[in-house]
């Protein structure tokens, strides 16, 4: 039996208070959806594995990708992570030239590739982890495990950043401000039957319906008005469970997990709008309508076979974007619907372990894209087909603080999208600003890294 001396039994209490802590502060500060760990992953040991961690799910970022595999773990754990990435992607008109998008107001070059949040499409991603295991600290007649992964935003001021491009203007679907916002997972792992089934269920949390919004920048023939409305808030649960079997010894795992979708609808709501013309301030009714955020309801199967030195791991995950609807000025806009495919993402992930201490691997994903061919549409998004590659490397030391009862572990992970080049072609098609749109022709790569430490007690 471990026996814990003072020092370490304080500790551990300390961790277990801040992780109670954390989790109901977290409830309490604003929260959106998962579009950061559906365009590039969750987790630096996942992300190294092309995403392949339904069957694997062996530390907190099982509690996204599949809340059984929480509890094949024991003790408590903690994870410390940060993720950047760099998107290299450029939008020019069929030649080659500057895109153009003509106004009412007169002519103006917009580029996709500048967030209204400043710094280009570059985002950086600090990710925190936790897991908890209940037996320690309350009975329980089987293994049961919590887990907790967060990432936060870049601008911790915001719950998430919408900017509604009108349909004419090309605008990105994965990238860009849509994904600059807080991820939440938590999870609870059953260990049913022993070294065998495990049975997960979870949450995804975000904010929905009643905030806080500003308008600005609305233009009103050639005057500028600003538009605000209070609201309250409430939140909104996306649930999401798993199962993971691990005959043979754990040497083989079945792992099979779904997520619900994600939605934010803001709207219809009335907005007056203040136009300041000349001396006089005119009050201009309008109504809100914005489908602001949707990631799509999602099936995953996955396999792993582990034999010592090697893991071999394979997935397929399904995304219902079929689901998607338009709001009701978009729909008016877009003079349709969006029609979005339903998509299977395959990935695959190998980790080989040169020693207890030091292991390198390598994952792979081909996401294809749910965007129909924008050619001849009102609608402009922005998104390819792409084939992302990943290279991770893992170190086991032991810990110089005696804090823990087990290894520290340090990662990093090197991640490449590369992205299918895109034409659209818009001859004859006028959009909302009365004027044709212009053909153009999308291409780039998408380069990002991350680092983690992780401690177990």
């Amino acid at each position: 039996m471990y026996v814990y001396e003072p020092k370490k039994i304080f500790i551990m209490k300390i961790f277990i208070y801040a992780s109670v802590f954390l989790l109901f502060l977290i409830q309490s500060a604003p929260v959106s959806a998962a579009g950061f760990a559906d365009t590039y992953g969750f987790g630096i040991r996942a992300i190294s594995l092309g995403g392949a961690f339904s069957a694997v799910a062996d530390d907190y970022s099982a509690a996204y990708y599949n809340p059984a595999g929480l509890s094949q773990n024991s003790g408590h754990h903690l994870s410390i992570e940060y993720f950047y990435t760099s998107p290299d992607i450029e939008v020019k008109n069929i030649s080659g030239g500057d895109l153009i998008v003509r106004g009412p107001g007169g002519e103006v070059r917009t580029d996709p590739t500048k967030g209204s949040a400043g710094g280009g499409l570059d985002l950086q991603i600090p990710m925190i982890g936790v897991v908890l295991d209940i037996n320690e600290i309350a009975k329980a007649p089987f293994n049961i495990q919590l887990g907790l992964a967060v990432s936060l935003p870049e601008q911790l001021d915001i719950a998430y950043r919408i900017h509604d491009y009108p349909p004419d203007q090309p605008h990105f679907f994965r990238y860009s401000d849509d994904i600059d916002r807080i991820t939440l997972a938590a999870g609870l792992g059953i260990e049913v039957v022993k070294d065998l089934v495990h049975i997960g269920i979870g949450t995804q949390t975000m904010l929905y319906g009643p905030g806080k919004f500003i308008i600005d920048g609305l233009s009103l023939t050639e005057e500028n008005a600003v538009a605000q409305e209070e609201m309250g808030a409430i939140w909104q649960y996306d649930p999401l469970a798993g199962i993971l079997l691990t005959p043979f010894g754990k040497k083989l795992k079945i792992g099979f997990s779904w997520k619900d979708e994600q939605e934010l609808k803001i709207g219809p709501l009335p907005v007056t709008a203040l136009a300041f013309v000349g001396d006089a301030i005119l009050e201009v009714p309008l109504v809100l309508d914005i489908n602001a955020f949707f990631v799509p309801e999602e099936f995953s199967f996955g396999l792993a076979l582990d034999l010592d030195r090697i893991l071999v791991c394979l997935e397929a995950d399904k995304q219902l974007w079929s689901k998607y609807e338009y709001s009701t000025t978009d729909s008016f806009n877009y003079a349709g619907s969006p029609d979005f495919d339903d998509t299977i993402n395959y990935r695959l992930g190998v980790e080989y372990r040169f020693a207890n201490t030091l292991a390198v691997s390598m994952g792979y994903c081909h996401q294809p894209s749910p965007v129909p061919d924008q050619s001849g549409k009102v609608s402009n998004y922005l998104d390819m087909d792409k084939d992302m590659l990943s290279l991770g490397l893992s170190y086991v030391f032991t810990d110089p603080w005696e804090i823990a009862r087990q290894p520290v572990t340090i990662a990093g992970v090197i991640q490449y999208q590369m992205l299918q080049d895109l034409k659209v072609k818009k001859d004859g098609i006028s959009g909302i600003s009365w004027a044709d749109q212009e053909s153009y022709r999308v291409e780039g790569s998408v380069l990002s890294g991350g680092v983690s430490i992780s401690l177990s007690w």
